[in-house]
């Protein structure tokens, strides 16, 4: 679940929904608002699935040439990870997957991570006993387990906390970063203590109140990026992209790619936004003080 409010800290403000928006919201079951966090969602048995199913990919040699890197499945090298002792500390990336689950074609982004300096960890939602479908990838739908968002923002809860007990995770270099259902998340999560959050694959447009729009902290950076032309976005109560939910963000970007790729990082102009915002906002050089927003 999110972390309590953080004294002083700014989050977004839901802004009032357009009258369409809130039509189409209101003729939604009943049933359908109590299902946005289950009782099964962060159950501390089921999170634990999550973890120890998570993949890893940690370059420790990027910042100790005696180390070997390590990578894996978490249940097979936690050991290692809580053992290292590197010269430095590195920064992190936490990888949300999408509806499918952390397939194979996320090679594409874990190693352009890795390779970029950062360690990976992308928990897997699948691991749980209990995950009912939630989507559809043949026909491009999707809702079909509307509290799986309840389960994904537990799962990030909970990783990032276990992530923080690691000593050689730089806690000032944590960026969220999920895609599609992982977008979603990312977009969703009010929780504090990043040094930024990616949303890939998603356009923060949803008719219904508990997941619509950008939240969470207002200083901390955000970066969207998705396809104009996105198949999963074709419904006109998904299209768009987050850029319009962006007001009174210190330091917001929104990518609108040309073409209809869904998993955007295949694409070396969002392979190239998402590096040039992790190199801004999560150095592998830490700076002095913390960069400001471009002009």
């Amino acid at each position: 679940m999110a972390a309590p409010l953080a004294a002083g800290r700014r989050l977004r403000h839901v802004p009032t929904m357009r009258p369409l928006i809130l039509l189409l919201s209101l003729l939604l079951p009943v049933a359908l608002s109590g299902c946005y966090l289950s009782r099964s969602a962060d159950r501390p048995d089921e999170l634990v699935r999550t973890w120890r199913g998570a993949t890893v990919a940690v370059p420790f040699s990027t910042v100790d040439p005696a180390l070997a890197d390590v990578g894996g499945r978490m249940a097979d090298v936690e050991g290692r990870l809580r053992a290292a002792a590197p010269e430095s500390r590195l920064p992190l990336v936490l990888f949300l997957h999408g509806c499918n689950g952390l397939h194979p074609g996320y090679r594409v982004d874990l190693a352009f991570l890795r390779a970029q300096g950062y360690a990976v960890v992308a928990p897997d939602s699948f691991s749980r006993e209990y995950k009912p479908r939630s989507c559809d990838r043949h026909s491009k739908s999707g809702g079909f387990h509307p509290g799986v968002i309840g389960f994904r923002l537990a799962e990030t809860e909970y990783a990032l906390d276990r992530l923080r007990e690691f000593p050689w995770v730089d806690p000032a270099r944590i960026v969220l970063m999920g895609q599609s259902e992982g977008g979603i998340t990312a977009a969703n999560y009010e929780g504090d203590g990043l040094a930024g959050r990616v949303i890939l694959g998603w356009t923060c447009q949803i008719p219904w109140p508990p997941l619509w729009g950008l939240r969470g902290d207002l200083d901390t950076p955000v970066l969207a990026v998705v396809s104009r032309d996105d198949p999963w976005f074709r419904p006109w109560y998904v299209a768009g992209d987050c850029g319009i939910d962006m007001d009174g963000f210190v330091d917001a970007r929104s990518v609108v790619l040309d073409g209809s790729t869904h998993h955007v990082m295949r694409l070396p102009a969002a392979r190239e936004a998402v590096a040039d915002f992790l190199a801004r906002v999560a150095p592998t050089s830490p700076p002095s003080r913390r960069p400001s927003p471009p002009s």
